[in-house]
């Protein structure tokens, strides 16, 4: 079946033949790709790292093409660190350049010079606190919060779940009075190719800590994800936990189900919209009011009907490829669905969007998608295609109904750029945070968004 989408896929888009500037880039970007594989040689063979890491250096200023950022060899994360510290490689490079006399340290260190001279904005006043690398949470159970309070970072194995939960609450939270204002709750599902990750490594942990600190409960949850981890037991596994949430979880934490914000990074993000859908559709008993959604290139349309990533040039039964298929579909079929093409339809963000009534729509709670302009896993195309059928399908007569969905386009961002503390990651920051706080104001003014 050569070019087909998954079963009850919509009609591709129609996108154009590209441009002799776009086929020229294309053509620079593979390039760049097949000679970073003959660096890759170069140093796992011969110890030379020299044309490897001018490989990387050059791909700062370009995207890969997607999905190829999540595999060798030139991967979004190792890109990720070039640019964080790319002042420090330009200093490191240059002075190699010197000590051998060597063009390509020289032109390395030209590179990480040039990315580092259109960085734009000075670091903000982020507490140290809130700088621990994203990564490093996983180690603590509590953390600084706010005039020398402390969050709390306790792992919870209810019941009932096959899952544990991570609450994170400014202590004293856990058991406040009763005359005690009702916490605001975010409920956050981690992202990892839907097959890793953890519910305590998220590159979102700074902010989680911040909110925390000022007065939110956050819930973290876990999900099966490895062994026999079939779909669709990762979205179960989250549907089970925030029906945890709403049965004794908000009560136990003093948390307030009328105002509840749900986030997912990459695969969390896919996970978030699935629930999310099935809530407007009212497939869930939920007493609950979802406040906004916060979506970290989330993997919105893992059937590539944006086709916005590489098409793979040959079939192979056995491993499942078909002639044109997207790489991110083979991808989630392939390790995700376990090759069972009937699961697709459950498991579309897009396309449960795509058959939302008006209403339905228009109940879909404020959102906030934060996506690297040069993401190489996930493409930011499929983030706009999904905004735009957002607000298209919630339109009533002419007039938009989704003026604060915001989609915040990271220039120079890639794939979870937010692990290394620089300029970028502090606009993430600072921009989600404001967003947030920005529409809660709003909300209890009253005039917003239901």
């Amino acid at each position: 079946m050569p070019g087909t989408a998954p079963a009850g896929a919509a009609p591709l888009l129609d996108v154009g033949p590209p441009s002799m500037a776009e086929v020229a880039a294309g053509a620079g970007r593979w390039a760049l790709w097949l000679a970073s594989w003959w660096g890759l040689q170069g140093l796992l063979w011969e110890s030379d790292p020299s044309i490897y890491v001018l490989c990387l250096s050059l791909a700062t200023h370009v995207r890969v093409p997607p999905p190829f950022g999540q595999v060798p060899p030139l991967l979004d994360v190792f890109i990720v660190y070039f640019q964080g510290f790319s002042p420090f490689c330009s200093l490191l490079f240059g002075t190699l350049a010197l000590r051998y006399r060597s063009p390509t340290w020289l032109l390395s260190s030209a590179s990480c010079g040039w990315a580092a001279l259109r960085r734009s904005s000075p670091r903000n006043g982020r507490s140290a606190a809130a700088a621990l690398h994203p990564y490093a949470y996983w180690f603590f159970r509590r953390v600084p919060g706010h005039g020398g309070g402390e969050v709390h970072i306790e792992r919870l194995w209810p019941s009932g779940l096959e899952a544990p939960i991570d609450v994170w609450y400014e202590a004293g939270a856990s058991s406040p009075s009763r005359s005690q204002p009702l916490r605001p709750i975010l409920l956050n599902l981690h992202g990892g190719a839907w097959r890793g990750g953890e519910a305590r490594i998220s590159p979102q942990s700074p902010i989680w800590q911040t909110l925390a600190a000022q007065g939110f409960l956050i819930v973290s949850c876990e999900y099966r994800r490895r062994r026999g981890a079939q779909w669709p037991v990762q979205l179960n596994d989250c549907r089970a936990a925030l029906m945890w949430l709403v049965r004794e979880g908000a009560a136990q934490f003093h948390g307030d189900l009328e105002d509840l914000t749900i986030a997912g990074a990459s695969a969390g993000g896919h996970l978030v919209a699935l629930l999310l859908a099935e809530a407007v559709k009212k497939q869930l008993p939920l007493p609950v009011t979802f406040r906004a959604a916060l979506l970290f290139y989330p993997a919105l349309d893992p059937a590539d009907r944006c086709r916005s990533t590489v098409r793979l040039p040959f079939s192979c039964s056995l491993l499942g490829v078909r002639y044109q298929m997207s790489a991110l579909e083979w991808f989630f079929e392939f390790f995700v669905l376990k090759s069972q093409r009937h699961c697709w339809s459950s498991a579309e963000p897009l396309k449960q969007l795509q058959e939302l009534r008006k209403e339905q729509a228009a109940a879909w709670p404020p959102t906030l998608v934060v996506h690297g302009e040069r993401d190489g896993v996930v493409p930011v195309e499929h983030s706009r295609e999904f905004l735009k059928t957002l607000a298209e399908l919630s339109e009533e007569g002419g007039v938009g109904l989704r003026s604060c969905d915001q989609l915040l386009e990271i220039p120079g961002g890639r794939h979870t750029f937010e692990i290394v503390y620089c300029d970028l990651s502090d606009m993430s920051y600072d921009c989600t945070l404001a967003w947030l706080h920005q529409l809660r104001s709003v909300h209890k003014d009253g005039s917003g968004q239901g």
